[in-house]
């Protein structure tokens, strides 16, 4: 009878162990933001708020975008002042996603992943991997990545972002820190991530939701 409760008594203590393991490596899967960099994601969470709204005013695009704001792709895009920034948001926001989406019509965006990568006091970059959910039943059907270069104007005392790169999904940055998304902009898995088609921005240019 000791023999049976004592390893009834190891077993439940395993249990205990394995199950607070299993909690601990989930909560090592994400970082808190270093304080630092804070003011970064706020930046970025106020440009995916006003990009899902359609409110793309030069005046808003002044708060968000450094007016030598750069794409990095296929092609290489440089800009030269906020207008034109604008202008190409306002065709991406207007055309390119009702197109990801068609037949559907575009809802709005949400962040399945997000993390970080620190480069200097004054700059750094944000990796995302978003989904496009699609019609007014919000379906999730496609995904991309990006990183976005942000850099601490002091003239403006903000963050602004400097550069945008596209990212293949499958080579979204799982080595950098991983932090937890704003529930608000959370993506929850109606569609499992890998059940969603990955597009390329440089594809889409070309008119082609394929990735080549």
């Amino acid at each position: 009878m000791n023999k049976v409760l004592t390893i009834s008594i190891i077993m439940s203590l395993i249990l205990v162990s394995c199950e607070n393991k299993i909690s601990s490596d989930k909560s090592n899967l994400y970082v808190k933001i270093d304080e630092n960099y804070k003011g970064a994601f706020e930046t970025f969470y106020k440009y995916i708020s006003t990009l899902n709204n359609n409110n793309l005013s030069e005046k808003a695009m002044s708060e968000y975008f450094n007016e030598n704001f750069s794409i990095i792709g296929d092609p290489n895009t440089v800009f030269s002042n906020i207008s034109e920034i604008t202008q190409a948001y306002n065709g991406i926001r207007n055309q390119t996603y009702p197109f990801i989406c068609s037949p559907y019509k575009f809802s709005e965006l949400k962040l399945a992943k997000l993390s970080y990568m620190p480069l200097t006091k004054n700059s750094v970059n944000i990796a995302l991997l978003d989904v496009f959910l699609c019609s007014e039943d919000k379906i999730p059907i496609y995904k991309m990545s990006f990183i976005y270069h942000l850099i601490f104007n002091k003239s403006k005392g903000k963050w602004l972002m400097n550069t945008l790169t596209e990212v293949h999904p499958k080579n979204y940055p799982l080595n950098w820190k991983q932090i937890e998304v704003k529930k608000f902009y959370k993506y929850i898995g109606r569609n499992k991530l890998s059940e969603l088609t990955p597009l390329l921005a440089s594809s889409l240019m070309k008119g082609q939701k394929e990735i080549e």
